[in-house]
């Protein structure tokens, strides 16, 4: 704040609370909630800036200043009290279509919780802002009620919603009962974020009723010793019984998986890939996303980097999951050699066939093409002429490459 001109930083938490109640401060002088950083001007300069009829502190003032905070923030708000997300105005239909998740269009997101009810995966930038003993949820009723206005007004056919782990226990029954009893479950495909071994049989075959079909599971490795280090309260035996349980249900089960673990080695990574391959053949996985891991700052995993000297760069523009920047035994070769192979593991002719026989309309067809698109434009990200690019964007700074 001493080397630019903004007067107000919001340090975290719930900023769209605090976004307003900096608002109400300048306009009505409500008084600043934790978590905000602003200047208290100590004496005024007279300046042209000055004489401008706005409540901006002018350069000379901001020279004058001191810059403190309220302390660090407090995650208490009530979700319910937040407005609707206005669709119209945040512009819903640019990003209802071009999806590779939704199988119907358009499609949408909602955020029924804030963030994940586990909070404690070391990997995970958001448990930098809402651990899981801060974790909050919008009332079922508020969710419902917001359905109903994306199926009546904007006639959305799939919904994600991206809480990092759906709410459970009862009120993900509230939920469900709620969507079959409104009719809601007949007319929109509902899709969510879950973890492993969370739920039972009988929750999900409910959440099927109910009209969830993508259910998103962070797998990550099938290596003990890594689940335990990146604190994922996962066994290796649970994970298999969980997409089974789902798969029964009816939902299409999506898991999500990583490379380039500074600890674990080429036979580490293989057994992954290998558990992955085995869920498609078994039939109860139905795509997968594969990444490199990337330590993002302020999580456990960067600050271990940091103590073990494994990070590689400091360059944020580095820490888009296009290259390796971890120590690590394997090569960045090898990182996405693997990578490949992860997309590789599940494109078989009993996959192929399984696809097929599923098909029952255009939408399945489209669904399969687009699908099929995503997974083209990964393997190309993990090939080696993008790792190439990469490192020519690195060492010329060349945007155009």
């Amino acid at each position: 704040m001493k080397s630019c001109e903004v007067d107000f930083v919001l340090t975290g938490g719930d900023y769209d609370f605090l976004l307003l109640n900096v608002a109400n401060h300048i306009n009505h002088g409500e008084k600043l909630e934790a978590g905000i950083w602003y200047r208290s001007p100590q004496s005024t300069v007279h300046s042209p800036q000055s004489d401008k009829k706005d409540k901006n502190l002018s350069t000379e003032n901001r020279v004058l200043s001191t810059v403190e905070n309220t302390g660090h923030f407090h995650l208490n708000h009530d979700l319910d009290d937040l407005p609707m997300i206005d669709r119209d105005l945040t512009k819903w239909e640019l990003y209802a279509y071009k999806n590779g998740n939704y199988k119907a269009t358009p499609g949408t997101y909602t955020y029924a919780a804030r963030d994940c009810w586990w909070g404690k995966c070391a990997f995970c930038s958001w448990t930098t802002i809402y651990p899981g003993k801060d974790y909050r949820k919008h009332s079922a009723k508020r969710v419902l009620d917001e359905i109903g206005i994306l199926i009546e007004k904007y006639h959305v056919k799939e919904i994600m919603d991206d809480s990092g782990t759906f709410p459970i226990g009862p009120w993900l029954k509230e939920f469900c009962e709620g969507m079959i009893e409104r009719g809601y479950h007949k007319k929109v495909i509902m899709d969510c974020n879950m973890r492993l071994k969370a739920l039972n049989q009988e929750e999900y075959d409910l959440m099927g009723r109910a009209g969830f079909r993508f259910i998103l599971y962070g797998l990550e490795s099938a290596n003990q010793n890594t689940l335990d280090r990146i604190q994922k309260n996962l066994k290796v035996s649970e994970i298999e019984e969980g997409a089974k349980m789902a798969k029964k249900a009816g939902l299409e089960p999506h898991i999500t998986t990583m490379m380039g673990y500074p600890w674990e080695t080429k036979e580490d990574a293989r057994r992954t890939i290998e558990l992955s391959k085995n869920l498609f053949q078994k039939g109860y996985v139905d795509t997968l996303q594969a990444t490199i891991v990337i330590p993002y700052p302020g999580t456990p995993l960067f600050r271990e980097c940091q103590q073990k000297g494994w990070l590689l760069t400091d360059d944020w523009d580095n820490y888009d999951q296009r290259m390796a920047i971890m120590k690590s035994p394997l090569t960045e070769a090898d990182i996405k050699e693997l990578t490949q192979d992860l997309y590789k593991s599940f494109v078989t002719p009993k996959f192929i066939i399984r696809k097929v026989l599923s098909v029952r309309n255009w939408t399945d067809i489209k669904f399969i093409f687009r699908a099929g698109g995503k997974v083209i434009g990964h393997l190309i990200d993990f090939s080696p002429k993008t790792k190439a690019v990469a490192v020519e964007k690195t060492e010329h700074g060349c945007d155009q490459c």
